[in-house]
């Protein structure tokens, strides 16, 4: 028995996204920028997956560039859109992740002022606090997580852009985990930019976008004028027709995957509840449908995980990116969880080829590692 349930680290390619890939994967394929019959057609394939991603986010085509993925887009905006030599101040969250944060720290580290919106015990943004960190701050940014990627909590994106100065701050969402998840319509949600990965809706890994309608100070890659000069370096072409496609699909499923995902989910934490002492982390506010955070007392975090591992389910501790750190989860410190508790999170985030079937069988094995336990430890603990 394996059972996979770890889609926010990635998701595995649908049989579409393969099928429409594997001509640009078999046969000769022509570099976009070239003007003989093979360019042309592997150009048209571009600006073709191009208009399906822009449907697929509520913008203009001419707006999306190709990246290697959700970091890079996230590190080419703060690193190529923001004037380093300004003093005013970029805003973000202490709830990003890495690829946001990392890159702050390089900022401040360069004399560029960086603010950080605290987070309340349940794991979103605290707007009031907001509220008098942002008042009358002359932003020239607002970066704010759009779905946190350990927790699923869904952030107040639209109330916290009303707080600064649309004329003159760029507002950006890491929208990495909502992508395919949840609707994302740019124009509804007064967002300037978006930045997400492919391999998170059911596209192939390494090829994702970041999504703004203004030029940058300085492209972030050289060498080329791919991407309209913001982006250089020849374009991967059947990854780029592989998101297209998987962006494509999501759009039309869009409500069946929230409805059947938010089923499942709810399903297992109806299941979890039965557990004495275990909790769900943000389970009060609006989250993601696939995504439950949760911890028991009696097992530290990496224990369970190989556990369960040995038992055939593939679930994370937090952040992918962080799996092998033993340190507590920034974004549970940033939520005022105890760092007890906090070691023990596991991330359950569920995918369309789940079933509620695979939701009884690691709710029976979770309630299974429980009852072996001694009761000694599982007194205390409660």
């Amino acid at each position: 028995m394996s059972i996979y349930l770890d889609y926010n680290a990635t998701s595995p390619l649908h049989p579409e996204v393969l099928e429409a890939m594997m001509p640009f994967l078999q046969n000769p394929v022509g570099n976009p920028s070239s003007l003989h019959s093979y360019g042309r057609m592997a150009r048209s394939a571009v600006e073709s997956a191009r208009a399906e991603v822009a449907q697929l986010v509520g913008c203009d085509s001419a707006a999306i560039i190709f990246t290697s993925g959700g970091t890079e887009a996230n590190n080419m905006l703060l690193k190529a859109y923001l004037d380093r030599s300004s003093r005013r101040p970029v805003i973000s969250t202490c709830i990003e992740h890495p690829s946001v944060l990392e890159p702050l720290k390089q900022l401040r580290a360069e004399g560029v002022q960086v603010i950080l919106l605290e987070s309340d015990c349940d794991g979103r943004v605290d707007l009031e606090a907001a509220r008098s960190q942002i008042e009358n701050v002359d932003t020239q940014m607002l970066s704010v997580i759009y779905a946190n990627n350990e927790t699923g909590v869904i952030q107040p994106v639209e109330e916290l852009s009303a707080m600064v100065d649309r004329d003159i701050c760029l507002v950006h969402s890491d929208a990495t985990q909502a992508i395919g998840k949840l609707p994302i319509d740019m124009s509804r949600l007064a967002l300037d930019a978006i930045s997400f990965s492919a391999h998170k809706l059911r596209g192939p890994q390494g090829i994702g976008a970041l999504v703004v309608n203004r030029k940058p100070r300085q492209a972030l890659i050289t060498g080329g004028e791919q991407e309209n000069k913001r982006r250089g370096g020849t374009e991967n072409v059947a990854a780029i027709v592989g998101l297209g496609k998987a962006a494509q699909i999501a759009r039309l499923e869009i409500e069946h995957r929230q409805h059947y995902l938010t089923q499942l989910r709810d399903a297992f934490e109806a299941r979890l509840a039965a557990i004495p002492g275990s909790v769900v982390f943000g389970q009060s506010v609006p989250r993601l449908p696939n995504t439950t955070y949760f911890a028991l007392p009696y097992y530290h975090g990496e224990t369970l995980l190989m556990e369960l591992d040995r038992s055939g389910f593939a679930l994370a501790s937090g952040s992918a990116c962080h799996s092998s750190v033993t340190e507590p989860s920034h974004v549970l410190k940033a939520m005022g969880i105890d760092d007890n508790l906090a070691l023990n999170a596991i991330r359950v985030s569920f995918g369309m080829e789940n079933s509620l079937q695979d939701v009884e069988q690691l709710a029976t094995r979770l309630q299974q590692l429980v009852d072996s336990l001694p009761a000694v430890i599982r007194q205390a603990a409660v």
